[in-house]
């Protein structure tokens, strides 16, 4: 992967500040997280929600949601596109959302 050198520290912010939030929601946080994730939300990433109300009941995921849309601007401003470990079209809970 190369990245544009015009601002790779900003990448650099937005992927260390993604990834801090990742562990504490997922690791950190685990038993919390493990009783809000059976939530009735269309998406984890994308539940449908304003920023306040999806860090009203549970701070650490509207911090999180908030660190990853920053990893996605970052990402897309140093023209990077996610990389997927599987074509994401062969999951059917995927086609509705393509």
């Amino acid at each position: 992967m190369t990245l544009s050198p015009e601002k790779p520290e900003a990448l650099q912010k937005a992927i260390a500040e993604f990834i801090g939030a990742f562990e504490v929601v997922f690791h950190y946080d685990w038993d919390y997280t493990s009783i809000m994730i059976g939530g009735e939300e269309p998406s984890f990433i994308q539940p449908g929600l304003t920023p306040d109300e999806e860090s009203e009941d549970w701070g650490a995921r509207g911090a999180l949601l908030e660190k990853y849309r920053n990893v996605v601007a970052a990402m897309k401003a140093a023209g990077l596109s996610p990389a997927f470990p599987f074509p994401i079209e062969n999951l059917a809970s995927t086609q509705a959302k393509l």
